[in-house]
């Protein structure tokens, strides 16, 4: 009786320490020792950069004409934009049509998010000679 005890304990102890191998599924948990930066360096987003004429500058978007094809690309703006003119500091209100802009920006979610933009201002137009 003894030994038939035992055997049932035994037993039990390693179903016991079998069942969570068993009750794995095909994609196992996320593991909780990967060290907290790793879902930040997920969402760092490749960086690229556009070159055009300005069509429109609001305070929430800056519409750039680029290309050979003329294209129209959109970009949202926020208070993180940092934006220049003539190499000094300046507001999105103070691009004009027609400066010429350097974006780099990101996508996320097909919308591309402006990180910076440099503009030139427009050359002015050649006088005449008298």
């Amino acid at each position: 009786m003894r030994r038939s005890c035992a055997w049932i304990v035994m037993v039990a102890f390693v179903l016991a320490l079998a069942a969570p191998v068993l009750a794995q599924t095909a994609a196992p948990a996320p593991s909780t020792s990967a060290p907290a930066k790793t879902p930040a360096k997920a969402e760092v987003k490749k960086t690229k950069t556009a070159t055009g004429t300005v069509k429109t500058a609001t305070p929430d978007s800056l519409v750039l004409v680029a290309g050979k094809d003329k294209k129209e690309w959109t970009f949202a703006i926020d208070k993180d934009t940092k934006i220049t003119k003539a190499g000094k500091a300046a507001k999105v209100e103070e691009l004009a049509a027609d400066d010429t802009a350097t974006v780099t920006y990101s996508e996320d979610a097909g919308k591309m998010h402006a990180h910076s933009v440099s503009a030139k201002a427009k050359a002015a137009a050649a006088k005449p000679k008298s």
